[in-house]
């Protein structure tokens, strides 16, 4: 028996013994087969690496030469295209004989498959506007249409050959999620960069109604490609303005990224109005949570959450002090990583006690988390609290824990949180903090009335309760029976 029939016997008998192992009905080892036969014909999306000196070195020999010395060589240098400040790219002698040289191997259609994707990839990477870029976009549109798609055809150029516009960068492409994905680009790409952006500059021209309800998918999609996160978010925040936060996402995204709004206002790219947009959800965040861990009951809790909202805009900085326990309850970590940067601690004999300070223009208030103990306001003007260590606005390092405890030194004005029997608590809080523009605002939002120069009509005044009504008392606001509605007094 001659060299080829003993050949082809052991070739028969290892096909033979391999279908022989394979269970009927069971498809598991030969998809894995497949998968192995793709990943050698080269399905896989994400081209070869190589190490950076040896495409380095591949490019000096490129331009020594004027030639490729082997096929593998013409591989690393059209992988390295773009390298360096003087990139190959950029010198038009060169970059013409690589794709003279490349499009010579058209006919070996594996090994140039890897070089196109190797030049694509380039192409996707470089910013379509520097040099040299038309050129090389004109090569892969010119050269796509002698590829043929076949059953073994790589999902890259696939899709490619039926999207053939992704190549250019003038087409808008919010559209062409699926088909990024299948090309296998990095997500520095111009391609994923113009795709981000126009989905995005698209949901910004929609109506309130219909951009809300794009909202998650958009943050879905900034939370998918971070790298272009930031942008992406100060065309949300942008487009949403400085009207309140109804929905939680946004506003945990944005801080996610951001940090705090007014502790570190630099670091938000959108405008101002967005910026106290997120600000204002913020502190009624912090203070729906911090009064959430309250003793006695939900209406006494939330009669405090509700008085202090109203305050929110006008809040130009929010702290807490927490005792020990704190920090060993799986509770209330949600409230501290949203309060990250805003937190001291009281002694360690000082548990189950916590603290909220509120810095207003002209006033410091210190809450505490008892049901009915007293809040304990500071006017500004007769000096700061004892307990900053520092002046005007504090870090949560320059608060004295001890001397909150101290509470009643003699520029604290302590107020109960008790009714009395012409002023509710919130009377005597509003009667303290003044009226403002914010407060009010919140008020005629909060509770459903109408403002009128000095005048504020309730549309239902029997839905709520005296403690509502005591906070127009407390501004020096009166009730008339013929306008029905209340006056602020000159």
């Amino acid at each position: 028996m001659d060299a080829l029939a003993r050949l082809d016997l052991t070739l028969a008998n290892a096909n033979r013994l391999a279908l022989a192992r394979l269970r009927p009905g069971d498809a598991l080892d030969m998809h894995a087969e497949v998968e192995r036969l793709k990943a050698w014909l080269g399905d896989d999306p994400r081209p070869g690496r190589f190490p950076a000196v040896t495409i380095e070195r591949a490019l000096r020999s490129f331009r020594l030469r004027g030639r490729p010395a082997n096929p593998r060589e013409l591989l690393l240098v059209c992988h390295g295209l773009t390298l360096g400040e003087d990139a190959l790219m950029d010198d038009k002698k060169s970059f013409a004989r690589l794709l003279e040289t490349v499009g010579r191997n058209r006919n070996r259609r594996r090994f140039f498959r890897r070089l196109y994707r190797a030049l694509m990839d380039c192409y996707f990477s470089r910013d379509p506007e520097a040099h040299g870029s038309d050129a090389l976009r004109a090569f892969l549109e010119s050269q796509l249409e002698f590829m043929t798609v076949t059953e073994f055809t790589p999902g890259w150029l696939a899709t490619l050959k039926m999207h053939p516009a992704l190549l250019d960068p003038g087409v808008a492409h919010e559209d062409a999620f699926e088909n990024v994905g299948c090309l296998g680009i990095g997500a520095d790409s111009w391609l994923v960069r113009n795709m981000v952006m126009s989905a995005l500059t698209r949901a910004a021209g929609l109506d309130d109604p219909e951009f809300l309800d794009r909202l998650p998918a958009l943050l879905l999609l900034l939370d998918t490609y971070p790298l272009h996160a930031g942008a992406g978010l100060k065309i949300i925040l942008d487009r949403h303005g400085g009207k309140e936060l109804q929905d939680d996402m946004l506003g945990e995204f944005a801080i996610g990224l951001w940090g705090n709004p007014w502790l570190a206002p630099q670091q938000w790219l959108c405008g101002d109005p967005a910026r106290e947009s997120v600000s204002g959800w913020l502190k009624k965040k912090l203070l729906g949570e911090f009064f959430g861990m309250l003793p006695g009951d939900e209406r006494s809790k939330m009669r405090r959450l509700n008085f202090w909202e109203l305050y929110t805009n006008d809040m130009t900085g929010l702290y807490f002090v927490l005792g020990q326990d704190a920090y060993a309850s799986d509770e209330l970590f949600r409230f501290r990583r949203h309060a990250r940067g805003l937190i001291a601690r009281f002694p360690a004999e000082r548990r189950g006690m916590h603290a909220c300070i509120m810095q207003f223009e002209h006033h410091h208030v210190v809450e505490f988390n008892s049901e009915g103990g007293a809040a304990y306001f500071y006017d500004s003007s007769r000096g700061m609290p004892s307990f900053y260590f520092g002046k005007g606005w504090i870090d949560v390092g320059a608060i004295g824990a001890q001397e909150i405890m101290q509470g009643t030194s003699r520029l604290s004005k302590p107020i109960r949180h008790l009714d009395g029997s012409l002023l509710t608590w919130e009377g005597k809080f509003a009667g303290e903090l003044k009226a403002s523009e914010n407060a009010i605002a919140a008020f005629c939002i909060r509770y459903g009335c109408s403002r009128e120069g000095p005048l504020i009509r309730p549309s239902s005044p029997e839905k709520y309760g005296r403690e509502v009504w005591s906070v127009l008392l407390g501004w020096g606001y009166f009730y008339s029976a013929k306008e029905k509605a209340y006056l602020r007094r000159e």
